[in-house]
């Protein structure tokens, strides 16, 4: 049975990998909201998209809780053809080229969610929108792309959390180490029980 510091210190350690780590970033203030789209099935150059919204988009959306990140996952046997684009929206400024409401970047609109569906509704149709084409990258050349076009900046661990981070590892190994010792004792207790039952069937085989 898993005892309540080993809980705790395993929800320590998911709160502190959701704060920090590969898509632990601030967004600017223009960016208003992000757009997944791709296949539902990993083949076909889908692999990173899905890597992507499974850990990226997760710490993207911790530090960015306004931004509305949306993910659309088509479910198809055509998967190899299907698209997987990231879409990011911006606030629009008259130096910014428009992108026209028929455009293959326009979006369902914003919901508060990073779930497999969206439903559209009324929007800025002069928003700049900026796409990412992740079909057979890497999460983390999609992740290079997003800071490239947003000037995102990464959340850096205070102190504190350095060096709860560091105490959370040294837990970590020593448990590692004790569960490795409990195991060899275990072990060992086992081998002298074998061994002595052995030694009692030889002596009453000796005694018949």
């Amino acid at each position: 049975m898993v005892s309540l510091s080993q809980r705790m210190r395993k929800l320590q350690t998911k709160l502190l990998a959701i704060r920090h780590g590969s898509g632990a970033l601030v967004l600017p203030k223009d960016v208003k909201r992000i757009h997944m789209r791709f296949g539902a099935k990993i083949n076909g150059g889908h692999m990173g998209p899905r890597k992507f919204w499974r850990h990226e988009l997760v710490r993207l959306k911790y530090h960015n809780p306004a931004v509305p990140m949306t993910v659309e996952r088509i479910r198809t046997t055509q998967t190899p053809d299907t698209e997987a684009t990231l879409s990011i929206h911006f606030t629009a400024s008259t130096s910014s080229p428009q992108t026209s409401p028929d455009s293959a970047t326009s979006s369902p609109a914003p919901t508060d969610s990073t779930t497999s569906t969206s439903s559209p509704s009324s929007h800025d149709p002069t928003e700049r929108v900026e796409t990412i084409d992740m079909k057979d990258r890497t999460n983390s050349q999609i992740l290079q792309e997003v800071v490239k076009l947003t000037k995102a900046y990464p959340v850096e661990p205070t102190q504190q959390e350095l060096e709860e981070m560091r105490l959370l590892e040294e837990q970590r190994v020593r448990s590692e180490r004790d569960s490795k010792m409990s195991a060899e004792v275990r072990a060992r207790v086992k081998r002298e029980k074998e061994i002595m039952e052995q030694a009692r069937g030889d002596m009453a085989g000796q005694a018949a």
